[in-house]
């Protein structure tokens, strides 16, 4: 998982998983799911199936690309596996995602309700193990004014963070299983908890800080 080239090879695995589904696949296929988890809007083979491989690409190239330009790029040296394994970690996501749209597409019996909420809270789970190891950046993490403004708030808010991102996850997790009315709104709670909190949180911390430093 801390390969930085474990990323093009998660692509090469989708685009060849499309070019064995493409003659199989209906011209008219479903592109987006509503928060109930229904079918809201269809296209073509190549909107549907092919827009997820760019994103992965996308994500591998990019995001490396962030790093060489933030001003505390010297930080990544210190948690450069991490940043690896959570890049990753969202290439591969979409690899999930692109086998489940194509598979639903092709008439497998697969619950996207199940599929997405169940990689988001994976996912959640997932870096909410790493994220106590980032250090200070300005593009992975809780990235606040108050936690760029001082080392102890960014430390500090990625720990409780990296427990909340685990907590918000599992809920999401168990939500995926629950009825189509209950599981978004089940959802969105673990989301709220995993990232508002240490928002809320960093805040706090930082007045704390800035009161510590202006008494006498």
């Amino acid at each position: 998982m801390r390969s930085r080239w474990l990323g093009p090879l998660v692509v090469a695995a989708m685009l060849l998983f499309l070019a064995w589904a493409w003659p199989q696949l209906p011209a008219r296929m479903a592109v987006h799911w509503n928060a109930s988890f229904e079918v809201d809007r269809w296209g073509s083979r190549l909107s549907a199936a092919g827009v997820l491989p760019v994103m992965a690409l996308c994500f591998w190239v990019v995001i490396p690309l962030l790093r060489r330009l933030d001003p505390r790029r010297e930080h990544y040296e210190r948690f450069d596996s991490t940043f690896w394994i959570v890049v990753n970690l969202l290439v591969l996501m979409l690899g999930v995602l692109e086998v489940a749209v194509v598979g639903f597409n092709l008439g497998w019996p697969i619950d996207m309700q199940q599929v997405v909420l169940g990689l988001v809270g994976l996912l959640l789970v997932a870096i909410g193990n790493y994220m106590p190891r980032m250090r200070s950046n300005w593009w992975m993490g809780i990235r606040t004014p108050w936690t760029l403004s001082s080392e102890r708030v960014w430390r500090e808010t990625h720990r409780l963070g990296g427990r909340t991102f685990v907590l918000g996850g599992l809920v999401t997790i168990a939500a995926a299983f629950l009825p189509k009315p209950v599981a978004p709104w089940v959802a969105l709670g673990g989301l709220l908890v995993g990232g508002f909190v240490p928002v809320v949180y960093s805040y706090l911390l930082w007045r704390g800080e800035a009161g510590e430093a202006g008494s006498p």
